[in-house]
Protein backbone atom coordinates (compact mmCIF):
# COMPACT_ATOMS: atom_id res chain seq x y z
CA UNK A 1 0.00 0.00 0.00
CA UNK A 2 2.79 2.29 0.40
CA UNK A 3 4.26 1.82 -2.36
CA UNK A 4 1.22 2.77 -4.44
CA UNK A 5 1.06 6.16 -2.21
CA UNK A 6 4.37 6.80 -3.22
CA UNK A 7 4.02 7.02 -6.52
CA UNK A 8 0.66 8.28 -6.68
CA UNK A 9 2.71 11.14 -5.20
CA UNK A 10 5.73 10.84 -7.33
CA UNK A 11 3.28 11.37 -10.52
CA UNK A 12 0.84 14.26 -8.65
CA UNK A 13 4.72 15.87 -8.33
CA UNK A 14 5.62 15.22 -11.79
CA UNK A 15 2.53 16.38 -13.86
CA UNK A 16 1.22 18.84 -11.12
CA UNK A 17 4.35 21.06 -10.70
CA UNK A 18 3.99 22.55 -15.05
CA UNK A 19 2.85 26.29 -14.95
CA UNK A 20 -1.04 27.14 -14.60
CA UNK A 21 -0.74 29.15 -17.75
CA UNK A 22 -0.13 26.71 -20.12
CA UNK A 23 -3.44 25.23 -22.10
CA UNK A 24 -3.87 22.25 -24.27
CA UNK A 25 -3.93 22.90 -27.67
CA UNK A 26 -7.00 22.11 -29.90
CA UNK A 27 -6.31 21.42 -33.44
CA UNK A 28 -7.37 23.71 -36.03
CA UNK A 29 -10.82 23.27 -38.61
CA UNK A 30 -10.54 21.37 -41.07
CA UNK A 31 -12.09 22.69 -44.18
CA UNK A 32 -13.89 18.66 -44.70
CA UNK A 33 -15.53 19.64 -40.61
CA UNK A 34 -18.14 21.61 -42.50
CA UNK A 35 -19.28 19.26 -45.03
CA UNK A 36 -21.79 18.43 -42.26
CA UNK A 37 -23.57 21.81 -42.27
CA UNK A 38 -24.56 20.54 -46.11
CA UNK A 39 -27.83 18.72 -44.88
CA UNK A 40 -31.31 17.06 -46.55
CA UNK A 41 -33.42 19.49 -43.68
CA UNK A 42 -31.89 22.65 -45.01
CA UNK A 43 -31.84 21.68 -49.11
CA UNK A 44 -35.33 20.79 -48.44
CA UNK A 45 -37.00 23.76 -46.95
CA UNK A 46 -34.90 25.88 -49.74
CA UNK A 47 -35.86 23.81 -52.65
CA UNK A 48 -39.59 23.81 -51.51
CA UNK A 49 -39.24 27.11 -52.09
CA UNK A 50 -37.44 27.63 -55.36
CA UNK A 51 -39.58 25.17 -57.39
CA UNK A 52 -42.84 26.75 -55.83
CA UNK A 53 -45.81 27.44 -58.33
CA UNK A 54 -45.43 30.85 -57.67
CA UNK A 55 -42.74 31.34 -59.78
CA UNK A 56 -44.12 30.15 -62.41
CA UNK A 57 -41.52 27.59 -63.64
CA UNK A 58 -38.69 30.17 -64.32
CA UNK A 59 -38.57 30.93 -67.67
CA UNK A 60 -35.15 32.67 -68.56
CA UNK A 61 -36.58 36.30 -69.18
CA UNK A 62 -39.99 35.79 -66.40
CA UNK A 63 -41.35 37.55 -63.80
CA UNK A 64 -40.62 34.25 -61.62
CA UNK A 65 -37.15 34.03 -62.88
CA UNK A 66 -36.70 37.64 -61.21
CA UNK A 67 -38.07 36.34 -58.08
CA UNK A 68 -35.36 33.08 -58.43
CA UNK A 69 -32.79 35.18 -58.69
CA UNK A 70 -33.88 38.08 -55.62
CA UNK A 71 -34.45 34.52 -53.29
CA UNK A 72 -30.46 34.13 -54.44
CA UNK A 73 -29.51 37.34 -53.70
CA UNK A 74 -31.47 37.50 -50.60
CA UNK A 75 -29.46 34.32 -49.27
CA UNK A 76 -26.45 35.45 -49.71
CA UNK A 77 -26.89 38.58 -48.49
CA UNK A 78 -27.56 37.07 -45.06
CA UNK A 79 -24.58 34.91 -45.79
CA UNK A 80 -22.45 38.27 -45.84
CA UNK A 81 -20.92 36.97 -49.09
CA UNK A 82 -19.53 39.25 -51.47
CA UNK A 83 -21.58 40.58 -54.62
CA UNK A 84 -19.61 41.12 -57.59
CA UNK A 85 -21.93 41.65 -60.14
CA UNK A 86 -23.32 45.22 -61.55
CA UNK A 87 -22.96 48.32 -59.46
CA UNK A 88 -21.99 46.52 -56.10
CA UNK A 89 -25.38 44.06 -56.99
CA UNK A 90 -25.14 40.04 -57.19
CA UNK A 91 -26.40 40.62 -60.93
CA UNK A 92 -24.73 40.25 -64.51
CA UNK A 93 -27.12 41.41 -66.73
CA UNK A 94 -27.18 41.20 -70.05
CA UNK A 95 -29.65 41.71 -73.35
CA UNK A 96 -31.03 38.88 -75.20
CA UNK A 97 -32.60 38.83 -78.93
CA UNK A 98 -36.04 37.64 -79.11
CA UNK A 99 -37.71 38.84 -82.59
CA UNK A 100 -41.21 38.80 -83.21
CA UNK A 101 -41.98 37.20 -86.74
CA UNK A 102 -44.85 38.57 -88.15
CA UNK A 103 -45.40 36.63 -91.54
CA UNK A 104 -43.24 34.67 -94.46
CA UNK A 105 -43.64 35.67 -97.71
CA UNK A 106 -43.14 33.87 -100.88
CA UNK A 107 -43.26 35.13 -104.11
CA UNK A 108 -43.66 32.71 -107.20
CA UNK A 109 -42.95 34.29 -110.42
CA UNK A 110 -41.94 32.65 -113.88
CA UNK A 111 -38.48 33.26 -115.14
CA UNK A 112 -39.32 36.02 -117.46
CA UNK A 113 -40.81 37.90 -114.66
CA UNK A 114 -44.96 37.61 -114.56
CA UNK A 115 -45.98 36.83 -111.06
CA UNK A 116 -47.70 33.16 -110.76
CA UNK A 117 -48.31 33.37 -106.78
CA UNK A 118 -47.88 35.45 -104.16
CA UNK A 119 -48.40 34.05 -100.66
CA UNK A 120 -48.27 35.10 -96.91
CA UNK A 121 -48.05 32.79 -94.06
CA UNK A 122 -48.99 34.40 -90.75
CA UNK A 123 -51.09 34.22 -87.27
CA UNK A 124 -54.01 34.98 -89.58
CA UNK A 125 -53.38 33.67 -93.00
CA UNK A 126 -52.32 30.40 -94.90
CA UNK A 127 -50.78 30.77 -98.11
CA UNK A 128 -49.12 27.81 -100.24
CA UNK A 129 -46.44 27.37 -98.11
CA UNK A 130 -45.40 26.81 -94.62
CA UNK A 131 -41.61 27.31 -93.29
CA UNK A 132 -40.37 24.29 -91.51
CA UNK A 133 -36.98 26.38 -91.09
CA UNK A 134 -36.63 29.71 -92.05
CA UNK A 135 -33.38 30.11 -93.70
CA UNK A 136 -32.06 33.10 -95.14
CA UNK A 137 -34.37 35.61 -95.72
CA UNK A 138 -34.58 37.88 -98.74
CA UNK A 139 -33.01 34.78 -101.35
CA UNK A 140 -34.82 34.42 -104.36
CA UNK A 141 -33.44 31.23 -106.71
CA UNK A 142 -35.16 28.59 -109.68
CA UNK A 143 -36.78 25.58 -108.49
CA UNK A 144 -35.95 22.49 -109.69
CA UNK A 145 -38.30 18.95 -109.17
CA UNK A 146 -35.70 15.98 -108.12
CA UNK A 147 -38.03 13.55 -107.53
CA UNK A 148 -37.65 11.81 -103.95
CA UNK A 149 -34.04 12.94 -104.02
CA UNK A 150 -32.40 9.77 -104.33
CA UNK A 151 -28.36 10.07 -104.47
CA UNK A 152 -26.61 6.85 -104.03
CA UNK A 153 -23.92 4.91 -106.07
CA UNK A 154 -26.37 3.88 -108.71
CA UNK A 155 -28.77 6.55 -109.24
CA UNK A 156 -28.51 10.51 -109.15
CA UNK A 157 -32.11 12.47 -109.13
CA UNK A 158 -30.29 15.92 -109.25
CA UNK A 159 -29.02 18.02 -111.75
CA UNK A 160 -25.38 19.25 -111.79
CA UNK A 161 -26.08 22.54 -111.30
CA UNK A 162 -27.93 23.56 -108.14
CA UNK A 163 -26.21 27.03 -106.96
CA UNK A 164 -28.50 29.48 -106.21
CA UNK A 165 -31.49 27.53 -106.98
CA UNK A 166 -34.61 25.65 -104.59
CA UNK A 167 -34.91 22.08 -104.58
CA UNK A 168 -38.43 20.23 -104.96
CA UNK A 169 -39.02 17.11 -103.68
CA UNK A 170 -41.21 14.30 -102.63
CA UNK A 171 -40.65 14.00 -98.69
CA UNK A 172 -38.88 11.22 -98.28
CA UNK A 173 -37.22 10.17 -94.38
CA UNK A 174 -35.50 7.69 -95.96
CA UNK A 175 -33.42 10.55 -98.34
CA UNK A 176 -33.63 13.31 -96.20
CA UNK A 177 -29.99 13.46 -95.03
CA UNK A 178 -28.99 13.24 -98.54
CA UNK A 179 -30.80 16.30 -99.39
CA UNK A 180 -29.36 18.39 -96.99
CA UNK A 181 -25.80 17.20 -97.96
CA UNK A 182 -26.50 18.02 -101.79
CA UNK A 183 -28.06 21.27 -100.46
CA UNK A 184 -24.99 22.09 -98.58
CA UNK A 185 -22.55 20.56 -101.13
CA UNK A 186 -23.59 22.26 -104.46
CA UNK A 187 -25.06 25.71 -103.18
CA UNK A 188 -28.96 25.04 -103.16
CA UNK A 189 -30.60 27.66 -101.23
CA UNK A 190 -33.05 25.12 -99.77
CA UNK A 191 -35.74 22.84 -99.83
CA UNK A 192 -39.22 22.68 -101.03
CA UNK A 193 -41.00 19.62 -99.70
CA UNK A 194 -44.15 17.95 -100.83
CA UNK A 195 -45.18 16.52 -97.74
CA UNK A 196 -48.22 14.48 -98.87
CA UNK A 197 -50.13 14.68 -102.06
CA UNK A 198 -53.15 14.98 -99.97
CA UNK A 199 -54.01 18.72 -99.69
CA UNK A 200 -55.43 18.51 -96.17
CA UNK A 201 -52.22 17.95 -94.49
CA UNK A 202 -50.55 20.72 -95.53
CA UNK A 203 -53.85 22.87 -94.50
CA UNK A 204 -53.52 21.36 -90.94
CA UNK A 205 -49.77 21.84 -90.42
CA UNK A 206 -50.14 25.25 -92.30
CA UNK A 207 -53.08 25.72 -89.51
CA UNK A 208 -50.95 24.45 -86.77
CA UNK A 209 -48.00 27.08 -87.78
CA UNK A 210 -50.28 30.21 -87.32
CA UNK A 211 -49.52 30.61 -83.51
CA UNK A 212 -45.36 30.63 -84.29
CA UNK A 213 -46.16 34.19 -85.61
CA UNK A 214 -46.42 37.58 -83.72
CA UNK A 215 -44.86 36.27 -80.21
CA UNK A 216 -41.18 36.29 -79.35
CA UNK A 217 -39.08 33.60 -80.92
CA UNK A 218 -35.74 31.98 -79.73
CA UNK A 219 -33.03 34.20 -77.77
CA UNK A 220 -29.91 34.55 -78.98
CA UNK A 221 -27.70 36.67 -77.15
CA UNK A 222 -27.95 40.27 -78.69
CA UNK A 223 -23.99 40.86 -78.51
CA UNK A 224 -22.98 37.93 -80.80
CA UNK A 225 -23.28 38.24 -84.54
CA UNK A 226 -25.38 36.47 -86.42
CA UNK A 227 -23.90 33.69 -88.11
CA UNK A 228 -22.89 35.31 -91.53
CA UNK A 229 -22.82 32.29 -93.24
CA UNK A 230 -26.41 31.37 -95.43
CA UNK A 231 -28.40 28.77 -93.85
CA UNK A 232 -30.77 26.83 -96.16
CA UNK A 233 -33.84 27.07 -96.17
CA UNK A 234 -36.52 24.27 -95.91
CA UNK A 235 -40.53 24.79 -96.50
CA UNK A 236 -43.32 22.74 -97.69
CA UNK A 237 -45.89 23.29 -100.29
CA UNK A 238 -49.24 23.18 -101.20
CA UNK A 239 -49.25 19.83 -103.40
CA UNK A 240 -52.25 21.15 -105.15
CA UNK A 241 -50.11 24.09 -105.80
CA UNK A 242 -47.14 21.94 -106.82
CA UNK A 243 -48.66 20.07 -108.87
CA UNK A 244 -49.23 23.04 -111.04
CA UNK A 245 -45.72 24.01 -111.11
CA UNK A 246 -44.78 20.87 -111.80
CA UNK A 247 -47.08 20.50 -114.63
CA UNK A 248 -49.37 17.12 -113.78
CA UNK A 249 -53.10 16.68 -112.93
CA UNK A 250 -52.22 13.52 -110.84
CA UNK A 251 -49.65 13.88 -108.08
CA UNK A 252 -50.22 11.31 -106.54
CA UNK A 253 -49.70 8.91 -109.69
CA UNK A 254 -46.97 10.84 -110.21
CA UNK A 255 -45.61 9.73 -106.66
CA UNK A 256 -46.59 6.30 -107.30
CA UNK A 257 -44.52 6.34 -110.31
CA UNK A 258 -41.40 7.62 -109.33
CA UNK A 259 -41.65 5.19 -106.43
CA UNK A 260 -41.72 2.06 -109.02
CA UNK A 261 -39.33 3.17 -111.22
CA UNK A 262 -37.01 5.82 -110.09
CA UNK A 263 -34.57 5.05 -112.56
CA UNK A 264 -36.12 7.08 -115.37
CA UNK A 265 -36.52 10.13 -113.45
CA UNK A 266 -35.18 13.09 -115.15
CA UNK A 267 -34.43 16.12 -112.85
CA UNK A 268 -36.48 18.78 -114.45
CA UNK A 269 -35.82 22.76 -114.18
CA UNK A 270 -39.71 24.24 -113.75
CA UNK A 271 -39.06 27.51 -115.59
CA UNK A 272 -40.19 29.51 -112.07
CA UNK A 273 -38.38 31.25 -109.66
CA UNK A 274 -39.40 31.61 -105.68
CA UNK A 275 -38.46 34.65 -103.59
CA UNK A 276 -38.65 33.92 -99.80
CA UNK A 277 -38.30 36.63 -97.59
CA UNK A 278 -39.57 37.58 -93.90
CA UNK A 279 -41.10 40.70 -92.15
CA UNK A 280 -39.36 40.15 -88.43
CA UNK A 281 -40.30 42.74 -85.43
CA UNK A 282 -37.34 43.34 -83.40
CA UNK A 283 -37.34 42.95 -79.60
CA UNK A 284 -34.90 42.20 -76.71
CA UNK A 285 -35.60 40.95 -73.02
CA UNK A 286 -33.45 41.48 -69.96
CA UNK A 287 -31.76 39.07 -68.15
CA UNK A 288 -28.99 37.89 -65.51
CA UNK A 289 -26.75 35.70 -63.82
CA UNK A 290 -26.14 35.63 -59.97
CA UNK A 291 -22.54 35.79 -58.81
CA UNK A 292 -21.16 35.39 -54.96
CA UNK A 293 -17.57 35.71 -54.30
CA UNK A 294 -15.70 34.01 -51.78
CA UNK A 295 -12.29 35.21 -51.65
CA UNK A 296 -9.18 33.08 -51.10
CA UNK A 297 -6.69 33.33 -48.01
CA UNK A 298 -3.63 32.85 -49.08
CA UNK A 299 -1.71 35.99 -50.70
CA UNK A 300 -0.37 34.51 -53.88
CA UNK A 301 -3.78 32.12 -54.63
CA UNK A 302 -6.40 34.18 -54.27
CA UNK A 303 -6.10 35.90 -57.52
CA UNK A 304 -7.09 32.16 -59.17
CA UNK A 305 -10.96 31.22 -59.02
CA UNK A 306 -12.54 27.98 -58.89
CA UNK A 307 -16.21 28.41 -60.70
CA UNK A 308 -18.76 26.59 -59.28
CA UNK A 309 -21.58 26.96 -61.64
CA UNK A 310 -25.56 25.97 -61.40
CA UNK A 311 -28.52 27.20 -64.05
CA UNK A 312 -31.06 28.35 -62.08
CA UNK A 313 -33.95 28.75 -65.43
CA UNK A 314 -35.74 26.07 -66.48
CA UNK A 315 -38.67 26.31 -69.03
CA UNK A 316 -41.29 28.13 -67.59
CA UNK A 317 -45.43 27.34 -68.23
CA UNK A 318 -46.50 24.59 -71.13
CA UNK A 319 -48.46 22.07 -72.28
CA UNK A 320 -50.78 20.93 -69.81
CA UNK A 321 -50.35 17.54 -68.37
CA UNK A 322 -52.42 14.74 -67.90
CA UNK A 323 -53.55 16.29 -64.21
CA UNK A 324 -53.75 19.77 -66.07
CA UNK A 325 -50.92 21.04 -64.66
CA UNK A 326 -49.24 23.71 -66.95
CA UNK A 327 -46.04 24.66 -64.11
CA UNK A 328 -43.12 22.93 -65.35
CA UNK A 329 -41.32 24.09 -61.73
CA UNK A 330 -37.95 22.26 -62.42
CA UNK A 331 -37.18 20.43 -58.32
CA UNK A 332 -34.50 18.38 -60.36
CA UNK A 333 -33.73 20.84 -63.73
CA UNK A 334 -31.99 22.89 -61.80
CA UNK A 335 -33.58 23.56 -58.64
CA UNK A 336 -31.07 20.78 -57.17
CA UNK A 337 -28.07 21.87 -58.43
CA UNK A 338 -28.97 25.89 -57.60
CA UNK A 339 -29.87 24.78 -54.15
CA UNK A 340 -26.79 22.82 -53.58
CA UNK A 341 -24.92 24.78 -54.50
CA UNK A 342 -26.33 27.91 -52.58
CA UNK A 343 -25.76 25.23 -49.58
CA UNK A 344 -21.91 24.73 -51.00
CA UNK A 345 -21.17 28.04 -50.78
CA UNK A 346 -23.00 28.06 -47.15
CA UNK A 347 -20.37 25.51 -45.92
CA UNK A 348 -17.22 27.74 -47.77
CA UNK A 349 -18.61 30.94 -45.95
CA UNK A 350 -19.00 28.17 -42.70
CA UNK A 351 -15.37 27.52 -43.00
CA UNK A 352 -13.69 30.79 -43.55
CA UNK A 353 -15.19 32.15 -40.60
CA UNK A 354 -13.49 29.60 -38.56
CA UNK A 355 -10.29 29.73 -39.98
CA UNK A 356 -10.45 27.03 -42.57
CA UNK A 357 -11.21 29.18 -45.64
CA UNK A 358 -9.53 28.00 -49.06
CA UNK A 359 -6.22 29.33 -50.57
CA UNK A 360 -8.10 29.88 -53.97
CA UNK A 361 -11.19 32.05 -53.91
CA UNK A 362 -13.92 30.60 -55.48
CA UNK A 363 -16.90 32.21 -57.50
CA UNK A 364 -20.33 30.61 -57.11
CA UNK A 365 -22.20 31.41 -60.85
CA UNK A 366 -26.01 30.74 -60.98
CA UNK A 367 -26.77 31.76 -64.71
CA UNK A 368 -29.95 31.83 -66.94
CA UNK A 369 -30.64 31.01 -70.44
CA UNK A 370 -29.38 27.21 -70.06
CA UNK A 371 -32.53 26.15 -71.26
CA UNK A 372 -32.55 28.27 -74.37
CA UNK A 373 -28.99 27.19 -75.78
CA UNK A 374 -26.71 27.80 -72.91
CA UNK A 375 -26.97 31.63 -73.00
CA UNK A 376 -25.74 33.30 -69.13
CA UNK A 377 -22.96 30.85 -69.17
CA UNK A 378 -21.68 32.09 -72.64
CA UNK A 379 -22.28 35.32 -71.87
CA UNK A 380 -20.66 34.70 -68.74
CA UNK A 381 -17.41 33.14 -70.47
CA UNK A 382 -17.20 36.08 -72.89
CA UNK A 383 -17.14 38.69 -70.44
CA UNK A 384 -16.20 37.01 -67.09
CA UNK A 385 -15.77 38.84 -63.72
CA UNK A 386 -12.00 37.66 -62.85
CA UNK A 387 -10.31 36.44 -66.13
CA UNK A 388 -10.18 32.98 -67.58
CA UNK A 389 -6.94 32.75 -67.43
CA UNK A 390 -7.26 32.91 -63.96
CA UNK A 391 -10.12 30.44 -63.65
CA UNK A 392 -8.41 27.05 -62.84
CA UNK A 393 -11.50 24.84 -62.72
CA UNK A 394 -15.39 24.93 -63.57
CA UNK A 395 -17.61 22.30 -61.55
CA UNK A 396 -21.15 22.01 -62.89
CA UNK A 397 -24.18 21.19 -60.92
CA UNK A 398 -27.34 20.28 -63.29
CA UNK A 399 -29.88 17.72 -62.18
CA UNK A 400 -27.91 16.24 -59.11
CA UNK A 401 -31.90 15.18 -56.96
CA UNK A 402 -32.55 12.33 -58.32
CA UNK A 403 -32.54 8.72 -59.52
CA UNK A 404 -32.51 7.84 -63.45
CA UNK A 405 -33.65 4.75 -65.15
CA UNK A 406 -31.01 2.79 -64.87
CA UNK A 407 -30.57 3.27 -60.74
CA UNK A 408 -34.31 3.25 -59.47
CA UNK A 409 -32.98 1.95 -56.00
CA UNK A 410 -30.37 3.84 -54.95
CA UNK A 411 -28.99 7.35 -55.24
CA UNK A 412 -25.86 6.93 -54.12
CA UNK A 413 -23.91 7.60 -57.34
CA UNK A 414 -23.15 10.22 -59.58
CA UNK A 415 -22.43 10.62 -63.26
CA UNK A 416 -19.39 12.59 -63.73
CA UNK A 417 -18.69 14.32 -67.24
CA UNK A 418 -15.23 15.55 -68.16
CA UNK A 419 -12.79 15.53 -65.30
CA UNK A 420 -10.75 12.16 -66.70
CA UNK A 421 -11.21 12.66 -69.97
CA UNK A 422 -10.02 16.45 -70.15
CA UNK A 423 -7.93 16.35 -66.85
CA UNK A 424 -5.96 14.12 -64.57
CA UNK A 425 -5.35 16.19 -62.21
CA UNK A 426 -9.33 17.16 -61.58
CA UNK A 427 -9.87 13.09 -61.79
CA UNK A 428 -7.00 12.41 -58.78
CA UNK A 429 -8.92 15.04 -56.56
CA UNK A 430 -12.21 14.02 -57.04
CA UNK A 431 -11.45 10.55 -56.56
CA UNK A 432 -9.87 11.36 -53.15
CA UNK A 433 -12.67 14.09 -51.95
CA UNK A 434 -14.96 10.77 -52.43
CA UNK A 435 -12.82 8.42 -50.73
CA UNK A 436 -12.70 10.60 -47.81
CA UNK A 437 -16.25 11.67 -47.71
CA UNK A 438 -19.47 9.83 -48.84
CA UNK A 439 -17.59 6.97 -50.96
CA UNK A 440 -20.60 6.82 -54.17
CA UNK A 441 -20.11 5.40 -57.09
CA UNK A 442 -18.70 7.65 -59.90
CA UNK A 443 -19.84 6.83 -62.64
CA UNK A 444 -18.27 6.97 -66.49
CA UNK A 445 -21.05 6.07 -67.74
CA UNK A 446 -21.67 9.05 -69.89
CA UNK A 447 -17.99 9.68 -69.82
CA UNK A 448 -16.91 9.43 -73.35
CA UNK A 449 -16.12 12.15 -76.27
CA UNK A 450 -17.73 9.95 -78.63
CA UNK A 451 -20.95 9.28 -76.48
CA UNK A 452 -24.43 10.31 -79.11
CA UNK A 453 -25.74 12.14 -76.13
CA UNK A 454 -22.96 14.44 -75.94
CA UNK A 455 -23.12 15.52 -72.61
CA UNK A 456 -19.86 17.51 -72.20
CA UNK A 457 -21.29 20.04 -74.01
CA UNK A 458 -24.61 19.81 -73.47
CA UNK A 459 -24.57 22.02 -69.75
CA UNK A 460 -22.63 25.59 -69.11
CA UNK A 461 -19.38 23.63 -68.62
CA UNK A 462 -19.16 23.44 -72.27
CA UNK A 463 -18.17 27.26 -71.88
CA UNK A 464 -15.60 26.80 -69.62
CA UNK A 465 -14.34 23.73 -71.48
CA UNK A 466 -14.33 25.14 -74.76
CA UNK A 467 -12.21 28.24 -73.81
CA UNK A 468 -9.80 25.57 -71.95
CA UNK A 469 -10.59 25.80 -68.37
CA UNK A 470 -10.82 21.84 -66.98
CA UNK A 471 -14.42 21.05 -66.09
CA UNK A 472 -16.37 18.43 -64.03
CA UNK A 473 -19.94 18.10 -64.86
CA UNK A 474 -22.18 16.50 -62.11
CA UNK A 475 -25.68 14.74 -63.30
CA UNK A 476 -27.99 12.34 -62.16
CA UNK A 477 -29.09 11.17 -65.77
CA UNK A 478 -32.73 11.45 -67.35
CA UNK A 479 -35.73 10.56 -65.65
CA UNK A 480 -39.68 10.34 -66.59
CA UNK A 481 -39.85 13.68 -65.34
CA UNK A 482 -37.34 15.72 -67.32
CA UNK A 483 -39.11 18.60 -68.77
CA UNK A 484 -42.51 18.09 -67.51
CA UNK A 485 -44.77 19.50 -64.72
CA UNK A 486 -43.90 16.45 -62.69
CA UNK A 487 -40.71 17.36 -61.78
CA UNK A 488 -41.86 18.21 -58.31
CA UNK A 489 -39.81 18.70 -54.74
CA UNK A 490 -41.89 15.54 -53.51
CA UNK A 491 -39.92 13.38 -56.00
CA UNK A 492 -36.38 14.72 -54.76
CA UNK A 493 -33.94 12.09 -53.68
CA UNK A 494 -32.84 14.33 -50.49
CA UNK A 495 -30.41 11.86 -48.97
CA UNK A 496 -29.07 11.61 -52.50
CA UNK A 497 -28.91 15.23 -52.89
CA UNK A 498 -26.96 15.78 -49.66
CA UNK A 499 -24.02 13.22 -50.53
CA UNK A 500 -23.90 14.54 -54.01
CA UNK A 501 -23.76 18.39 -52.72
CA UNK A 502 -21.56 17.50 -49.89
CA UNK A 503 -18.91 15.74 -52.20
CA UNK A 504 -18.48 18.57 -54.58
CA UNK A 505 -17.97 20.66 -51.87
CA UNK A 506 -15.13 18.77 -51.00
CA UNK A 507 -13.86 18.25 -54.15
CA UNK A 508 -14.21 22.18 -54.72
CA UNK A 509 -12.31 22.95 -51.66
CA UNK A 510 -9.11 20.30 -52.79
CA UNK A 511 -9.16 22.10 -55.86
CA UNK A 512 -9.04 25.32 -54.74
CA UNK A 513 -6.00 24.38 -51.82
CA UNK A 514 -4.10 22.29 -54.36
CA UNK A 515 -0.63 23.55 -54.66
CA UNK A 516 -0.94 23.05 -58.98
CA UNK A 517 -4.05 24.01 -60.61
CA UNK A 518 -5.34 21.54 -62.31
CA UNK A 519 -4.17 21.08 -66.39
CA UNK A 520 -6.19 19.91 -69.51
CA UNK A 521 -3.97 17.20 -70.28
CA UNK A 522 -5.80 14.92 -72.59
CA UNK A 523 -4.93 15.31 -76.33
CA UNK A 524 -8.12 13.88 -77.38
CA UNK A 525 -10.16 16.09 -75.62
CA UNK A 526 -7.93 19.53 -76.99
CA UNK A 527 -8.27 18.55 -80.57
CA UNK A 528 -12.13 18.01 -80.01
CA UNK A 529 -12.05 21.55 -78.84
CA UNK A 530 -9.90 22.83 -81.37
CA UNK A 531 -12.80 21.57 -84.29
CA UNK A 532 -16.08 22.63 -82.02
CA UNK A 533 -17.59 26.12 -82.61
CA UNK A 534 -16.70 28.78 -80.04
Amino acid sequence: MKTKLVLLLALTILFGCKSSKETVSVPAPSVSDFMSTINAEGLRADLTVFSHDSLEGRDTGSEGLEKAASFLAVKYTTLGIEPVGDNGTYFQHFMLDQPIIKSNNYSVTSVDGATIDESRHSASEIGNFRTWRAGESGVKGEIVFSGHGIKNDTLNQYPEDLDGKWIMVFYDQAHFTVLQQVIADQGALGAILIMDTEESYFREEAEAGKQRFGVPGRMSLAYLERDSSPTAGIHMVNPVFAAQLIGTSNLTALNQELQSSPNSFEPAFLNVELEFDQSIQKNQTETKNVLAYIEGVDPELKDEVVVLSSHYDHVGIGRPDSTGDTIYNGADDDGSGTIGLLHIAQALVAAKKAGAGTKRSVLILHVTGEEKGLLGSRYYSDHPVYPIEKTVANLNLDMIGRRDFENPESGDYIYVIGGKIISSGIDSLLNAANMESVNIELSDRYNDLNDPNQFYRRSDHWNFGRLGVPFAFFFNGVHEDYHRPSDEVDKIDFEALTKRSQLIFLTATKIANADERPKVDNQEFIEKTRQQPR
